[in-house]
């Protein structure tokens, strides 16, 4: 992707105001499949595309004028996960979510993250984004009581476009069952 990005700079850096611009759009041609690239890679990571995978119209209009191969039908798997807390204190999990939110915002003060945590549901928000999920194990105010990952082969999984998942998420013919784990915390 550097080696495009810096392509593509040079290009747009060496047109004088009257110069054809066709290099341009021929570096751009290059660039836009090596960002689609890193914008994937960033949403399978993180499960955000933001700000690059919004050029994935560009690419998909581009793809409406030539014909359409019939894609394979991709094989894969989906991780199903449930873990459960008890909330002891309510407090202590808002005032998590604003110490997270202060993690992923450090310009902000502590009123710019007691304006944006407000409720139980935007402290988990925030403490998920700053570290992920597992990071709820670690939250003073919640008590893991069990959980269970249930794992299924699927012929067609999700895609990095939000937009073309079905409605349902967890809905289907499920697949074939691969594996499950049950874990039991003590009360």
């Amino acid at each position: 992707m550097t080696a495009a990005i810096t392509a593509h700079a040079e290009a747009v850096t060496a047109v004088s105001k009257d110069a054809d611009i066709t290099e341009v759009f021929a570096a751009t041609d290059r660039l836009l499949p090596a960002v689609l690239a890193y914008a994937d890679a960033q949403f399978d990571y993180t499960g955000n595309g933001f700000p690059f995978g919004v050029l994935h119209q560009f690419a998909e209009q581009d793809d409406e004028d030539e014909p359409a191969d019939e894609p394979e039908p991709a094989t894969g798997i989906s991780v199903l996960q449930r873990h459960d807390y008890r909330v002891t204190d309510v407090a202590a999990v808002l005032s998590a979510g604003r110490r997270a939110y202060l993690d992923v915002w450090p310009e902000d003060d502590e009123a710019a993250a007691a304006v944006d945590v407000t409720h139980l549901g935007r402290a988990l928000y925030q403490i998920a984004h700053a570290g992920g999920w597992h990071r709820l194990d670690e939250v003073e105010g919640l008590r893991a009581t069990g959980g269970a990952v249930v794992v299924v082969a699927q012929q067609e999984i999700l895609g990095s476009d939000p937009d073309e998942w079905p409605e349902e998420l967890f809905e289907g013919d499920g697949g074939e069952f691969l594996c499950k784990q049950e874990d039991v915390f003590p009360a």
